[in-house]
């Protein structure tokens, strides 16, 4: 979904400065115009600020942009994301030149190296364990071409409740990780301390709660990686405490990527679309809090100028990479060294666990 944007409300909400909206106004013509002349898609995240959102083609979250990366028609495509997420459309649309913005437009929880992510696999498989590798979209292909299928944080217990396997290696997102077991009655392993994996230790650690699970008669287990969010991650029961303490009434919502025990103190446990959409549906709720990165509370506060938002959320520095200068100069020259590819073996893989998750969710 788009947002319709005037930059009247986005200069009376404070989004833009009054002294920068000549400038904004005239980036917007020039991009539009570019996008004719080009062919260009322009896929924008839920996160970028209002300004790119608002000269967007489509804007959605991560699972809504694959399948639109999947069906692209266009000569050519600006991602406004992060880097992950422009792979993800090369990825499914190598025919089509991709570009970002803003090469500092990447994501802390993707930088996972993909040998660690085999040694583990070949762990469990030392264990005896019956599992499938599955990868939250917020990683590099390389990654992603090792997973029997991706998934994000909209469709992650659907999947796995379609997998036939009882065990999951879940990469990267420990809190999402946590959310699939619980959803899909598996038993939730912790991961090791990042960066000190000892087979050994990490299997006397996990034993115990295996056979709890076992005693309990969940469905298998849930191998959660060592990786988290940093933007959710900073989040706190003590950030929800303070609202339902001001507001008992306020609707509190939480990202899947959001600790165990933030998840368990909310209302709902949704995706950015799952957010924006639930917001859409309760017309009657006036008040809210929504725990994620804070580009989405900024949209929601444009859409639904008669709602409250409270805003215990954060900002991820790599999403306000992309501003609208950038993308209208990675439109207009086509830098080379903007340009996302990924090496063909390694695509082929990715693309194959990217697909499986859009059968599986759809």
């Amino acid at each position: 979904m788009q947002p319709a944007l005037s930059i009247d409300r986005l200069v009376d909400t404070g989004n833009v400065r009054a002294d920068d909206a000549a400038r904004v106004v005239e980036l917007w013509d020039e991009i539009r115009r570019l996008k004719r002349e080009k062919n260009a898609f322009i896929p924008a995240h839920n996160y970028q600020v209002p300004e790119v959102q608002a000269v967007a083609d489509y804007v959605g979250d991560s699972f809504e942009l694959a399948v639109k990366a999947r069906d692209i028609k266009s000569n050519l495509v600006v991602f406004c994301g992060v880097r992950f997420m422009a792979e993800g459309c090369y990825t499914l649309a190598p025919q089509t030149p991709v570009y970002l913005p803003s090469l500092q437009a990447l994501c802390s929880l993707a930088e996972v190296d993909a040998d660690d992510v085999a040694e583990r696999q070949d762990f469990l498989r030392s264990l005896g364990r019956t599992f499938v590798t599955m990868t939250y979209v917020n990683t590099y292909a390389d990654v992603k071409a090792l997973s029997d299928t991706c998934c994000t944080s909209s469709n992650a217990a659907k999947i796995a409740e379609r997998l036939r396997k009882p065990d999951i290696l879940f990469v990267p997102d420990q809190n999402l990780a946590y959310q699939v077991a619980l959803k899909t009655k598996r038993m939730y392993l912790p991961p090791p301390e990042p960066n000190k994996f000892h087979p050994r230790e990490y299997a006397e650690m996990i034993e115990p709660l295996i056979r709890e699970g076992e005693r309990q008669g969940l469905h298998g287990n849930v191998f959660a990686w060592e990786g988290a969010c940093h933007v959710h991650h900073q989040m706190t029961v003590e950030d929800i405490t303070r609202i339902r303490q001001q507001d008992p009434q306020a609707v509190v919502i939480v990202h899947g990527a959001g600790k165990p025990e933030l998840q368990r103190a909310a209302d709902a446990v949704l995706s950015t679309s799952q957010m924006a959409k639930y917001v859409d549906s309760h017309p009657d709720q006036s008040r809210y809090a929504i725990l994620t990165e804070c580009g989405l509370v900024v949209r929601m506060e444009l859409e639904h100028p008669e709602k409250q938002f409270y805003k215990p959320c954060r900002l991820c520095q790599y999403m306000k990479a992309t501003d609208l200068e950038s993308v209208y100069r990675t439109l207009r020259d086509e830098p080379a060294e903007q340009r996302i590819t990924v090496p063909e073996q390694v695509r082929e893989g990715a693309a194959r666990a990217m697909l499986r998750m859009i059968e599986l969710a759809e």
